[in-house]
């Protein structure tokens, strides 16, 4: 799936976005700082948001979870679920193959107005993806989550792309997240709430070395969990690796 160079221009914000592409199997992770336009990138290839320039194939079927989400209505989880299914969800294929790894049977007969905020997500994660779509846009599905759930959300829609061929466009903040999700990624650059520029999709090494340095952080993988963390400022493994130019570890 690709899309053309966008632009959108706001009363006091513009944000330009250089071409790309998403390879079916594949997650496109877009990572910046707040302000500099992520969202608006992702509501303009979903077709929720219509660009000044550059125009989106309207051919390509996209489910889209907000980054900001609805939990105002009283009813169950299980009709929403139905509903994103397109038919009844107790029994089915979409059952065993998405809601049972999120672990959400749990909340059928819960009033989506009663989930706790972790809860709202995974739902709305899970009814994201039952979607019958050619690409899943998720924006912050970390929000609300502790650390594991962010890491089993993480972990599962990689997987979920990879096994049935789909593509995805994660926004997030978590870079454990990002670093677990992402097969390419966009980087945001720019002044926040004034002008935002994103790259083309770079390879990830590429990607989070670039975006690190930005932050002057460097990452490490945990000898024992293997999972990425960010070295202590002024360490012996962080000025290593800052004055190696790779602020991104090596696998």
């Amino acid at each position: 799936i690709s899309y053309p160079k966008l632009e959108k221009k706001f009363s006091t914000f513009s944000v330009s976005i250089e071409p790309g592409q998403v390879r079916k199997g594949e997650v496109l992770g877009v990572m910046g700082a707040n302000a500099l336009g992520k969202t608006t990138m992702m509501k303009m290839i979903a077709g929720v948001e219509k660009p000044n320039s550059g125009e989106v194939n309207k051919k390509i079927k996209i489910a889209y979870k907000p980054q900001y989400l609805q939990n105002d209505i009283d009813v169950e989880v299980i009709s929403v679920l139905d509903k994103a299914n397109g038919g009844q969800i107790e029994g089915s294929q979409e059952e065993e193959q998405i809601l049972d790894p999120l672990k959400i049977k749990k909340l059928y007969n819960k009033s989506v107005k009663n989930l706790s905020g972790g809860e709202l997500q995974k739902v709305a994660v899970a009814s994201c993806l039952l979607q019958k779509v050619d690409l899943y846009a998720l924006d912050e599905p970390s929000a609300f989550l502790d650390v594991e759930d962010r890491i089993a959300i993480a972990k599962f829609i990689q997987k979920f792309v990879r096994s049935f061929g789909k593509s995805a466009i994660v926004i997030d903040h978590d870079l454990q997240l990002m670093d677990l999700t992402s097969d390419t990624m966009v980087i945001f650059e720019g002044e926040s709430g004034v002008t935002g520029k994103a790259t083309s999709p770079l390879p990830k090494a590429d990607a989070m070395n670039r975006f690190l340095k930005s932050l002057d952080m460097s990452f490490r993988r945990d000898e024992k969990s293997l999972r990425p963390r960010v070295n202590k400022a002024e360490s012996r493994l962080d000025k290593d690796q800052k004055e190696s130019g790779n602020f991104y570890y090596k696998k």
